[in-house]
């Protein structure tokens, strides 16, 4: 059974052991914002004021008539998804955004905002380097990346959620499938991501990061939890194809529209899965709170109707203490978007204790608990007073995010919500590939066959449980 780890300290720069340089590949820990060189001032500018509205339409009504009506008003039409029911658009004035709001097939219209969907904070981590000798995998079995580089000594998080168990399996190990993570980009050219990632539909909503590449790190470390080479680190789904749409700039912030437009494109390339491993902690009482949550919802409904599983981090608490909020009580107050939202598996993260044997599926300090708020749970690592650097998770470390991880083939250490949910998007992938063409039942595989962290499901404080890959891929609940 699991407990909850209520003590929390900031995280210590590690790494002294493995190698004397450091980067911030964290989800606690974006790295620090490079600058805009290729871009414009004015650009820059736009990016900044943005000046976009996104309309809602009334259900069932076509855009058509909604789009002549903005451009009669002078304004020009960003994004259009009948679909989804979204329109976004700009040059509109406060006076002309009045008299669309009249219009008989909107249904609302709101100014967009540019939201921190991941902490701004910067806090060092250890980077280790994969030798230059290293080939392949070494596994038993042809998708068995247990024979990766640092498999054994850092990845704890694959053996905890069986996902190791998976690849010594003929069938059922992502292949056919393609992961989308919303993020803040990719590296491509990273040893163990190396034509993983399809970059035929991967592309950028950021105007002024065009291109897909990762100067945060975040994209690339989660992206490297879902599927990779085997080389230096193994993944959940070895065989799955990665796509990344890039909604967050180097600062881990992107603007509202650019997060539920990158739902949208990423079900209209016919994803499986799409991952979001960043979120944001709303009011009830911002005026535009009703609006917002029901616009990312038209997207994610319009995602799961096309039956793509969708995954988001639960939240890293309160950025004032650090401490997991309880999103079962809060939820008149506040509410974690897009975790929260209906049709979106919300993942909560555990660590182990200094290694300790049956500290495994313990709560970590930071993250968000309660059920309904929060489904299941996954590794997602911590580092508290007596934790030592294996607490962590491991994951890839972007050449355009820090100097150090230039040559393409090192890796680092850190701890969130973030890196737990990908262990779910690739679950997904894993039952999926061993179950084609019955993907609307697998969030519910997911959460029924999760294991148990308390005698009641669904338990107020654990929700499901924790994730169990080799339990999802022997789920008879998909029909």
């Amino acid at each position: 059974m699991s407990s909850l780890r209520v003590s929390r300290t900031l995280m210590l720069v590690v790494g002294a052991t493995i190698i004397a340089t450091a980067a911030a590949c964290t989800d606690q820990a974006p790295v620090a914002p490079r600058t805009d060189d290729g871009v414009s001032a004015s650009q820059v500018a736009l990016a900044r004021s943005n000046g976009r509205r996104v309309i809602a339409l009334r259900d069932g009504r076509p855009a058509a008539a909604v789009i002549a009506r903005i451009r009669a008003l002078g304004g020009i039409v960003v994004r259009s998804h009948e679909g989804a029911g979204l329109v976004v658009a700009s040059g509109l004035t406060d006076a002309a955004v009045q008299s669309l709001s009249q219009h008989a097939d909107v249904a609302d219209v709101i100014t967009d905002r540019k939201v921190q969907w991941l902490p701004p904070r910067v806090v060092q981590s250890g980077v280790v380097a994969v030798p230059i000798n290293i080939a392949g995998n070494g596994g038993r079995a042809p998708d068995d990346q247990s024979g990766a580089q640092f498999f054994a000594q850092f990845q704890w998080n694959m053996r905890q959620i069986r996902a190791s168990n998976v690849w010594l399996l003929r069938d059922g190990h992502g292949k056919g499938t393609t992961v989308c993570d919303l993020d803040t980009g990719v590296d491509p050219t990273h040893l163990d991501l190396a034509g993983k990632v399809d970059l035929g539909i991967s592309t950028s909503m950021v105007v002024t990061e065009p291109d897909i590449l990762d100067y945060n790190g975040h994209g690339t470390f989660v992206s490297s939890q879902i599927a990779t080479n085997g080389i230096g680190m193994a993944s959940v789904a070895p065989k799955a194809t990665l796509c990344q749409v890039k909604v967050l700039d180097q600062t881990g912030s992107g603007f509202f529209s650019d997060a539920i437009t990158g739902v949208i494109y990423a079900a209209d390339q016919n994803v499986d899965v799409i991952n979001m491993s960043f979120g944001a902690y709303f009011t009830v009482k911002d005026p535009d709170f009703e609006q917002l949550v029901d616009d990312f919802q038209r997207a994610v409904n319009y995602a799961h109707r096309k039956g793509v599983t969708l995954v988001a981090a639960a939240g890293n608490g309160d950025p004032d203490t650090g401490l997991g909020i309880d999103l079962a009580t809060d939820a008149r107050d506040l509410f974690e978007l897009p975790a929260q939202l209906k049709n979106v598996i919300s993942v909560g993260a555990t660590a182990p204790m200094a290694q300790t044997p049956g500290t495994f599926d313990n709560l970590t300090s930071y993250t968000n608990f309660g059920y309904p708020g929060v489904q299941v749970y996954a590794p997602g690592g911590d580092f508290i007073a007596g934790d030592v650097i294996e607490d962590l998770v491991f994951g890839a470390c972007s050449s355009q995010s820090n100097p150090v991880c230039a040559d393409g083939r090192h890796y680092s250490l850190g701890a969130g919500t973030s890196f737990a949910a990908p262990l779910v998007a690739g679950e997904a992938a894993v039952i999926e590939s061993d179950t084609p063409g019955k993907k609307a039942n697998i969030d519910q595989c997911i959460i029924k066959s999760a294991d148990l962290l308390s005698r009641h499901v669904p338990d107020r404080v654990f929700g499901f449980g924790r994730i169990d890959v080799l339990g999802g891929i022997h789920c008879h609940r998909i029909t």
